[in-house]
């Protein structure tokens, strides 16, 4: 595990420490440790930025965390006039020697938090000290829980699931640890755990950008649903008071313009640190778009020309290139008002997501009319001149889910939908790149990933099994 943490130092509040054998015996003398650095109710507030400095990681929240799940399906489909970056996730070729690197900053945000808990005694006891606890044991958890979808099975995956291999739960900064791979029901009784306490710790407000009360209740409903437990995600769901964006003003959130209905998510200035999230999606030149990856005709066409998330532009315009070649092009990252720069705040959690948790949650537990209302909720925030379809049984179940592929695009959740549901991913054998379909589809080899592949499962790259030979691979690789 000492690749992980092998450049963790701190500096201007962003933790991190070095794990190399050999260390300098004299430190600069503008340099700070976790001796001299955590004494101050600012000095844990700088900390707590760096933890949250920490989702912007290219390989997380700032990037392929909301691209490559749905990269990895049938919501997009890669176009050869890009240049064909993740390719090789797109193709489900990922191996331990060509692997996507995501250990690393997950790590680093659970580092920073622990850093944060075990200086935490330095501060006296009082509201401030409370919230920073909830803070970081939510921020925590959350990496924690980020880890397991990415690296191990989804409990309601399949029987076995549970008792199948997690990921190493690590509370210490010691950068030698060695820690084996637990159960997935350890890992997810920890994630689970940490966030019901920091539900009682953490401050209900605590400004834009940061985690709070109904961060802690949303996250619990998506992790109580990951979990198979129903009832749990539903009551976690109901103490979520955020209200779902409106026809109105949902366009607003993907440039920033507003914040509706939007429970947690990083932010960041386009000047200062311009993550540009959306180049994951196209690039722009002279006025023209260069796609890597466009939405699919397939998915397009689900979305009804009653659809503010289609009829807005919000999610997807037809653009051309430098060719005149047309595409369903992903406008959702596209940047904030005036920008084509791709750098947006990073969203986690919004409230129609928690909606949708509930509405699957009652759906599994054959709560039909609870299930209708909740999905409704959403849906009725999304079509103009909406009339309930008062779907019943299997036909809601199927609903409920056609309207979270729909709504959550482009955030990070499709592949691992379909896993934790156990089903495949299928693509168009016939649908091109073009806007109306035509143009190069996808590859022949990689239409069909079946239900239950060990693919599902990303493999633990190679180097971090080179430093750490115990670290037990995933099975399949």
């Amino acid at each position: 595990m000492k690749n992980i943490f092998k450049t963790v130092i701190l500096v201007f509040g962003v933790l991190l420490f070095n794990s190399c054998e050999d260390e300098l015996e004299k430190l600069p003398n503008d340099s700070v440790t976790p001796e001299t650095f955590y004494q101050t109710q600012a000095d844990f507030e700088s900390a707590m930025r760096g933890v949250y400095s920490g989702f912007l990681n290219g390989s997380y929240y700032g990037g392929s965390f909301l691209s490559l799940p749905d990269i990895m399906t049938s919501n997009v489909i890669i176009s050869p006039q890009g240049r064909l970056s993740n390719q090789v996730f797109f193709e489900w070729r990922h191996a331990p020697n060509l692997s996507w690197n995501f250990m690393y900053p997950p790590y680093v945000v659970i580092n920073r938090s622990n850093l944060i808990l075990e200086n935490i005694n330095n501060l006296p006891d009082g509201p401030d000290k409370t919230n920073i606890i909830g803070e970081a044991k939510a921020a925590r958890a959350l990496a924690m829980f980020d880890l397991v979808r990415v690296f191990s099975e989804i409990p309601t995956q399949s029987s076995g699931a549970s008792q199948s291999l997690g990921m190493p739960i690590i509370t210490t900064t010691d950068p030698t640890v060695q820690i084996p791979r637990p159960s997935v029901d350890e890992c997810y009784t920890f994630i689970i755990n940490e966030l019901e306490e920091a539900k009682g710790l953490v401050n209900s407000d605590n400004g834009s950008g940061r985690i709070n009360k109904n961060t802690v209740r949303a996250l619990l409903s998506r992790a109580y649903l990951y979990n198979g437990n129903d009832l749990e995600a539903i009551n976690a769901a109901n103490e979520v008071t955020a209200s779902i964006a409106s026809l109105s003003t949902f366009p607003g959130v993907w440039t920033d313009s507003s914040e509706d209905g939007v429970i947690f998510k990083i932010n960041q200035d386009r000047i200062l640190d311009g993550v540009s999230i959306g180049v994951q999606w196209s690039q722009s030149n002279a006025g023209n778009v260069v796609p890597e990856y466009v939405m699919s005709y397939e998915l397009f066409n689900l979305y009804g020309n009653d659809d503010i998330r289609k009829t807005s532009g919000a999610y997807t315009q037809i653009q051309s290139d430098q060719a005149g070649n047309l595409y369903n092009t992903i406008t959702k990252m596209f940047g904030e008002p005036g920008q084509n720069n791709g750098v947006v705040d990073a969203k986690i959690i919004r409230a129609a997501e928690v909606y949708l948790n509930k509405a699957e949650a009652h759906a599994n537990r054959s709560e039909w009319v609870e299930a209708l209302q909740a999905l409704d909720m959403v849906r009725s925030n999304r079509y103009t001149g909406f009339v309930s379809g008062g779907e019943t049984g299997p036909a809601l179940l199927e609903a409920i889910k056609l309207e979270r592929r729909l709504e959550l695009f482009a955030e990070g959740h499709r592949f691992f939908d379909l896993k934790r549901w156990n089903e495949p991913v299928v693509r168009s054998a016939t649908d091109g790149d073009f806007f109306d379909g035509s143009g190069t589809p996808a590859p022949a080899n990689y239409l069909t990933l079946p239900a239950g592949n060990y693919k599902f499962q990303m493999p633990i790259p190679q180097s971090e099994i080179n430093v750490y030979p115990g670290l037990e691979q995933n099975p399949g690789y």
